[in-house]
């Protein structure tokens, strides 16, 4: 502010009010005006600007619940419902705001120094004396006081309404109050509910969180892994074996004293084994993107240690640092294990969609040429949807297809008239 000499006129009925006459001020009445709300929020007297009353919403007598502690009073934001939690504070000293974090929410903790102990750069009063320590002391005050917080909301909160605080426990680096929960936070978990793919931005993720917190008895019941393979490089065996068996996957966040880590199995730890039933042979894809050996058989098993699970209806990829070639089981017919082996993006990062699709559909007529019973199955097979082509509707066909496999000549007929018409599609030598 730029202020010019101002008059001073004695007050004549004091009445308990100190009156203030700005003139000639070279500021704007909006700036005066906004730059007064913020002073005064934590003041601990009234104040008025225009004979209109000043909010001081973070005044020690604004109607916060304020908690004495070493450093002053704290007022704690959000600590009663897992979605209000607050990581930011300001700090007032004698009612003036002179320290606030990162300003990105307007709901905050809000701290007042005790002055005794605190003290303010002269002749502005804007900065605290040796900033840099205060705060650091004020950010471990403030920490111990919402951990004391917690330690009394455990007492008094249900297992599964205090694991619902996960977020603020694990920025307070207070995870270590969930080690004897007997419930777990559904943050910590994934189910499996899709097949697993290599990239799950182009894909879609394959992995979610549970609905809600599990219990230690829902835990045993369906067991929980661990797993750290990158699908593209180490193929999908342990993941495709947690999805067959329903494991819960441990998303690693908890404290290492939680009860959890005695139930997790490791499955990097164990050996990993696949093998092929009744596998008839191995072609190579030669795709415009994926180039692959594929081993068509029965279905296969998938060993980790002692336990083993059979799979006849999902292809699986076995990984670059495995055996880098392809399972194709009788019961897959589609393209999704394409998946598991590439991303399909660019070396700009750029999903390629046209080749994609074109591998995609090279690899159903693939699997097709080399597992179809007869040529009429062949046929039912890679024929494509036509319900969007009504005027087939009701048609009989007979098609010719010349040496390359292309179509020579299509006839169709109406099955109640008994009427014909043949169209030629490029007739082949």
């Amino acid at each position: 502010m730029a202020f010019k000499p101002v008059p001073i006129t004695p007050v004549q009925d004091w009445n308990g009010i100190t009156s203030i006459t700005l003139q000639d001020v070279d500021m704007e009445m909006g700036q005066i005006a906004s730059t007064l709300k913020r002073l005064v929020l934590g003041f601990p007297i009234p104040v008025l600007f225009n004979e209109q009353l000043l909010e001081r919403s973070c005044a020690l007598d604004g109607g916060l619940s304020f908690v004495n502690t070493e450093i002053g009073t704290i007022y704690l934001h959000g600590m009663d419902q897992p979605n209000g939690a607050q990581y930011e504070f300001d700090v007032y000293l004698q009612g003036l705001p002179i320290y606030t974090s990162h300003s990105y929410t307007s709901h905050r903790h809000i701290i007042h120094l005790d002055s005794c102990r605190f003290h303010a750069r002269l002749p502005d009063r804007d900065k605290l004396v040796d900033e840099a320590d205060v705060i650091k002391r004020v950010k471990a005050v403030l920490a111990q006081t919402i951990e004391q917080r917690f330690i009394q909301m455990k007492a008094t909160l249900s297992a599964e309404a205090f694991v619902g605080f996960y977020e603020m426990l694990r920025h307070w680096e207070l995870l270590k109050l969930l080690n004897d929960v007997p419930v777990v936070p559904p943050e910590a978990l994934r189910e499996i509910i899709a097949y697993p793919v290599c990239d799950t931005e182009v894909f879609g993720n394959f992995e979610q969180r549970p609905e809600k917190a599990m219990t230690l008895e829902e835990i045993m019941d369906r067991g929980v892994v661990s797993i750290d393979d990158d699908i593209k490089q180490d193929g999908a065996g342990r993941y495709l074996f947690a999805w067959s068996r329903d494991y819960l996957l441990y998303h690693g966040t908890l404290d290492n004293g939680h009860w959890i880590h005695t139930l997790v199995r490791h499955l990097n730890d164990e050996e990993l084994v696949i093998e092929t039933v009744n596998e008839s042979h191995q072609a190579q894809f030669q795709g415009d993107w994926c180039w692959v050996v594929v081993r068509f058989c029965e279905g296969y098993r998938i060993w980790l240690g002692r336990d083993v699970v059979e799979i006849r209806d999902q292809a699986c990829y076995q990984g670059q640092e495995n055996a880098d070639d392809i399972i194709v089981p009788k019961g897959d017919c589609s393209a999704q294990v394409l998946q598991q082996m590439a991303s399909f993006r660019s070396e700009y990062d750029e999903f390629q969609e046209s080749t994609f699709e074109s591998d995609s559909d090279a690899f159903i007529a693939f699997v097709v040429a080399n597992t179809a019973s007869d040529p009429a199955n062949a046929m039912q097979r890679l024929l494509p949807d036509f319900c969007g082509c009504p005027a087939l509707y009701g048609k009989a066909f007979v098609v010719e297809l010349d040496q390359q496999g292309k179509p020579a000549s299509v006839m169709a007929y109406p099955v109640q008239s008994g009427q014909t018409q043949t169209l030629e599609a490029g007739m082949g030598s």
